[in-house]
């Protein structure tokens, strides 16, 4: 029998999971589209979030660990639900390769602008390939070790310190937002990935659930502390003028050892994005394996990461980038909580025809 996955384990790979490369604008989103003191949607919109894992909590243990698929198809018949799965799979190898092609874009436009984007989303593409072969427990193994490269960055927020002043902050409360529906999509984005362990539920442990809530947790203690932090460092005008203001408040972290802390944040950042970027690969190919199943998964793998590699080769500007990526968010988030829902219906229709079956059989 194989080893299922353990709540610490889960509870690393969930946070790394979560799309992160929007952190590198979410000073600014908050800004524009909630005005002053706008950090304070990320708790609002981290409580949404919580909502939705707390409905996929909700199936695994109404579902009685079933996978999700088995709990859908007792009730509606497969060929229905394939359009469906279709359209899920489009929009997660659609989103990897987006978030894969913006980390492309950036670190172009900061580090390597004369070297081609090809061999970049090649590199990225080789490395999924050999994560997605391995399987999720190799994923997750993988990820444990990688993000523990990421999450002393944070510490470099502590030279920072000196700068930071309570009196950039406002006493007014979302005063020059423009839209708060539009802002809480985009804000919503970067707790996206953590939809995809609805997959998970014949590989984990009985008590996982709990490790949804701890990584997300951690999530939102990360975005507070950075988002926190630039609204303290900036002027309100530089957070709105500023397209990645989480690059420029490294710029001014001054630390003896370390010359370039940007860089180096920036750079190590990249297992995030690869984790984000693997994880909807990940989904996208165990629910093609569900449609097929008597098609081998390497063959799933290689059809998924050449539909993502050519995707992510062809948007030709940031700008461009950023109409995908929004339209891909929009729709992952509407799957997010479109799936959870349909999934809850389907299970107390299925519980109301046990309770009408054990009726008639007292009868």
């Amino acid at each position: 029998m194989n080893e299922r996955l353990r709540p610490l384990q889960l509870s690393i790979l969930f946070y790394s999971i979560q799309n992160g490369l929007y952190l590198y604008t979410l000073p600014r989103i908050t800004a524009q589209y909630f005005g002053t003191n706008g950090w304070l949607s990320i708790i609002f919109i981290f409580i949404l979030v919580n909502l939705n894992i707390a409905m996929i909590a909700i199936i695994y243990k109404l579902g009685k660990g079933r996978s999700v698929f088995e709990i859908i198809e007792a009730t509606v018949p497969k060929w229905v639900m394939v359009p469906v799965y279709l359209f899920i799979i489009c929009v997660w190898i659609g989103l990897a390769s987006m978030i894969m092609r913006e980390y492309i874009f950036i670190i172009k436009i900061f580090f390597y602008p004369a070297l081609p984007a090809f061999y970049f989303v090649l590199f990225f593409t080789l490395l999924s390939f050999q994560l997605l072969t391995g399987g999720i427990r190799h994923i997750t193994r993988s990820f444990v070790v990688l993000i523990c490269f990421v999450m002393p960055m944070i510490a470099l927020l502590i030279y920072l310190i000196p700068d930071f002043e309570f009196a950039r902050f406002t006493p007014f409360y979302f005063k020059g937002g423009t839209d708060y529906f539009q802002g809480t999509l985009h804000v919503y984005s970067v707790y996206l990935g953590i939809e995809v362990s609805i997959l998970f539920f014949p590989m984990v442990a009985k008590n996982w659930t709990k490790s949804l809530f701890i990584g997300n947790f951690f999530s939102l203690v990360v975005y507070l502390m950075v988002t926190f932090m630039c609204f303290g460092f900036f002027s309100f005008d530089q957070i709105l003028n500023d397209l990645y203001p989480i690059m420029t408040l490294f710029e001014y972290t001054e630390v003896t050892f370390l010359s370039r802390a940007e860089n180096l944040c920036f750079c190590v950042f990249a297992f995030k994005v690869l984790a984000t970027t693997v994880i909807y690969f990940w989904g996208a190919q165990k629910t093609l394996e569900h449609i097929a199943r008597k098609v081998k998964s390497g063959l799933w793998i290689l059809c998924i990461l050449a539909a993502g590699f050519i995707l992510a080769l062809i948007p030709d500007s940031v700008a461009h980038v950023d109409k995908w990526s929004t339209w891909l968010s929009n729709s992952a988030i509407g799957i997010a909580w479109a799936l959870p829902i349909f999934v809850l219906c389907i299970l107390f229709i299925q519980m109301l025809k046990n309770q009408v079956m054990r009726e008639r059989d007292y009868a």
